[in-house]
């Protein structure tokens, strides 16, 4: 199981917050949980060429629907387990997510939570602003489910009413991608990257949190 906190600058200590938990500035938000369907825009290289791959995942995303200026309140993200088709993916490693919060909201911080059958393998988490990708050195087998970790993230509402605060998908291209693998073909024996990023054509939110008293 994952279970580590990571507090940004230094507002462990001004706010004095513990590894065992954060203290929300205007009690406790309540949680509304929804399951989205995320069309992505994928390819993958097969001897030489790169040919698109039609592909989705299902992500549930736990956040209050509404909180109180300046409240700090918590995001969980919860991808679908992987389970790579064997017939294409002989083995796959180089596994990365990638999560956007709320530009308008300040990170208090964030964790890793859960997974299985993840073996010995490390996940970790790499933060660019309000984007977050959770990647791991594992390496699975095609056909052999696995599920990696939660996202949990701390964020502290603007100190004013009437703010929108959506999460979605990190990544815009292929170059920054949104979710995808290195994968060892079945047939070609060679190492070739699955690429996927959010269908900017068909956005999807996945959660939405009003701000106000």
């Amino acid at each position: 199981m994952q279970h580590r906190w990571k507090l940004t600058g230094g507002l462990a200590a001004s706010l004095g917050l513990a590894l065992t938990g954060v203290m929300c500035s205007a009690g406790p938000a309540s949680a509304d949980t929804a399951t989205k369907t995320l069309d992505y825009i994928c390819r993958t290289r097969v001897d030489g060429n790169w040919i698109p791959v039609p592909y989705s995942r299902d992500f549930t995303t736990t956040a209050p629907a509404k909180v109180t200026p300046g409240q700090t309140f918590k995001v969980t993200f919860d991808s679908a387990p992987i389970n790579a088709v064997a017939d294409f993916n002989k083995l796959l490693n180089n596994v990365s997510f990638a999560y956007r919060t709320p530009a308008n909201a300040e990170v208090v911080g964030y964790r890793l939570v859960g997974g299985s059958n993840l073996g010995s393998a490390r996940q970790w988490v790499e933060r660019d602003g309000d984007t977050f990708k959770v990647k791991s050195d594992g390496e699975w087998a095609g056909g052999v489910e696995f599920d990696f970790p939660n996202l949990e993230v701390t964020l502290k509402a603007p100190s004013t009413n009437g703010a929108t605060l959506t999460t979605g998908a990190g990544g815009t291209s292929f170059e920054d991608t949104s979710f995808g693998w290195t994968r060892l073909q079945t047939q070609l024996n060679t190492w070739d990257p699955f690429q996927c990023y959010a269908d900017p054509a068909k956005p999807v939110a996945f959660s939405t949190t009003q701000v106000g008293s």
